[in-house]
């Protein structure tokens, strides 16, 4: 009897920390989306729900912001959690794919949905970011439809500030940063609504729980540790069908110094960023 009592408490407490860490409308309750939720428990990513290769998702085949490379090869699942591992190439790597050549130097990774969704649900990540000057997190994007490319932001951060960057970035790797983007197609010029709030400690000292309520196409709820920081009006209607991305990358307005600085020094354990989990929810009556 009290192994049973051990088993019932074992899987209620399992169950418990799967909830949404916001609650619910009244009358309403949260169930997650199992092909859009990962707890990364598995021995690899799991290419039911993600696409850890740049070029391999049928809707998009960017392979990163120079001067670095995203390659499945730096995405490993191991102990609980998914792995993105940042460092420098053993050579240097161009690409002919664009207008221009694109330089690689370094590497990331980013991992893409397999099944798109819209609005009405709640998006959850719990992670913690590299120490170095690269960053990225946990975001959604439409299809590349004329006049109806949209993203969602849900948080970007870096994990060091680059002695290049300006000062407006110096504090990007203690943030939470949430975009809503119409981004540009050749039927429109791009606009964003965004806001931000900055935690007392850096994105790469801790893990943080970002949440995002897509409540409806005119209002986007954005959580901290279940804490509602703020809520975005997107510039139009985001009334499209969305692709959850996380990514590590580089960015321009951060730079890599010249020497490859953390990106290529740092040791193992402080280039990798850690995703404890990625979890969708949808809303259905309490009673069902």
């Amino acid at each position: 009897m009290k192994n049973l009592y051990f088993i019932i408490f074992s899987c209620l407490f399992y169950n418990s920390t799967l909830l949404a860490q916001i609650d619910a409308p009244e009358g309403k309750r949260r169930v997650k989306i199992d092909n859009l939720s990962d707890e990364f428990n598995g021995k690899k990513l799991d290419n039911k729900k993600w696409i850890g290769d740049p070029e391999k998702h049928p809707d998009f085949g960017w392979i990163g912001r120079p001067p670095a490379l995203f390659k499945e090869s730096s995405i490993k699942v191991n102990k609980g959690f998914m792995e993105i591992e940042v460092g420098k190439l053993e050579k240097t790597f161009t690409s002919l794919k664009y207008k221009t050549p694109s330089i690689y130097n370094y590497y990331g990774g980013i991992i893409r949905a397999v099944q798109p969704i819209s609005y009405g649900h709640y998006f959850e990540s719990k992670f913690k970011m590299s120490k170095t000057e690269m960053g990225g997190g946990f975001w959604l994007m439409s299809r590349n439809n004329c006049g109806k490319k949209h993203e969602i932001d849900i948080t970007e951060s870096v994990g060091s500030v680059s002695p290049l960057t300006e000062d407006w970035g110096k504090v990007w790797d203690k943030i939470m940063h949430s975009n809503t983007i119409f981004r540009k197609t050749e039927c429109n010029e791009a606009t964003r609504s965004q806001d931000m709030m900055l935690p007392e400690i850096k994105n790469s000292e801790q893990f943080y729980t970002y949440g995002c309520w897509w409540k409806s196409p005119t209002e986007l709820l954005f959580y901290l540790d279940g804490k509602n920081v703020y809520t975005i009006k997107p510039p139009v209607d985001f009334d499209q069908q969305l692709f959850i991305h996380f990514s590590i990358e580089s960015y321009d307005w951060n730079p890599i110094p010249e020497n490859g600085g953390k990106v290529a020094s740092a040791n193992k354990e402080d280039r990798t960023a850690l995703i404890d989990y990625i979890r969708t929810y949808k809303l259905i009556n309490k009673a069902e």
